[in-house]
């Protein structure tokens, strides 16, 4: 498999391009900007749950978490699936974090691994080289730039796996939906919108985008909308309460409370506390 790196799709794989023009099942565009990535240090997260896929590869000791009702003790790294439930404790390490879109591209590669279990470790995944070479602790200090190398390379190597037929992609009226979406994310959007956009009735529309997905439009869109206030508070460096309301938050205690249900910790620790997390994508 060519290299994709961290939040960027292959541009140049003809399957794609000969999937639209049989007007069958397309990617969306939105699949550029699929991947959220950081490292966290010295982590404790609660108990949460989120549509996309995780993947946590420790950059050196090992840590403990709890999966889907099991807890795993001396974790290297795991790839989860979309909806389950997890915590993690990784006080003595660091961790590198990546959120992917499950309608993306990528997301597909990763459903493929996961062959409908709810977890996937990491090290049957990797050569025991690699596992020398990510597994390191001198890589907490690597500069920033570095680390966005190491984490691209990695994110390569375990989607190398994948044997996610080629033309696995998006129903295309799922991916004008989330078009418009993404378009529209600082207004009122409701299913009838959506439903418009496919051409189809509300609940055709409703079953179609939980189908591509794997979550309810309703799910979906705060997520989106959870990103959104990602990119502009870590990459534009405006301020949480601006970030939520202009990503379509009712008001900051609204987007605070979605933001702890998904992610496990509080906004303010994960986005601006430069301490214990450094954001790789998008970058800063």
């Amino acid at each position: 498999m060519g290299s994709v790196g961290i939040g960027h799709t292959s541009t140049t794989q003809p399957d794609v391009k000969q999937r639209d023009s049989l007007q069958l099942r397309r990617a969306p565009a939105s699949t550029l900007h699929s991947v959220v990535s950081f490292v966290a240090h010295e982590a404790q997260v609660d108990v949460h749950r989120h549509h996309c896929f995780q993947i946590a590869m420790s950059l050196h000791a090992g840590f403990s978490c709890r999966l889907g009702g099991r807890t795993y003790r001396d974790m290297r790294g795991f790839i989860i699936n979309q909806n389950v439930p997890h915590s993690c404790s990784a006080q003595h390490t660091s961790v590198l974090i990546y959120l992917v879109d499950a309608e993306s591209y990528l997301g597909w590669q990763l459903r493929a691994i996961l062959g409908g279990e709810d977890v996937a470790e990491l090290e049957p995944l990797l050569t025991a080289d690699r596992q020398a070479h990510y597994f390191n602790p001198g890589n907490r200090l690597l500069p920033k730039e570095r680390l966005h190398a190491l984490a691209a390379e990695a994110f390569d190597q375990i989607l190398s796996h994948s044997k996610a037929a080629h033309n696995a992609a998006l129903d295309s009226r799922t991916a004008d939906a989330i078009a418009l979406i993404d378009a529209r994310l600082s207004e009122t959007l409701r299913l009838k919108d959506i439903a418009d956009c496919m051409g189809l009735t509300p609940e055709r529309a409703r079953h179609l985008f939980a189908q591509d997905t794997g979550v309810p439009f309703s799910q979906f869109l705060l997520w989106k909308r959870l990103k959104r206030v990602i990119e502009y508070t870590v990459r534009d460096g405006r301020s949480l309460t601006d970030a939520a309301i202009e990503s379509g938050f009712t008001d900051q205690s609204h987007f605070c409370r979605i933001f702890k249900r998904m992610f496990g910790i509080s906004a303010r620790h994960l986005l601006q506390n430069s301490r214990f997390v450094q954001f790789l994508d998008p970058l800063t």
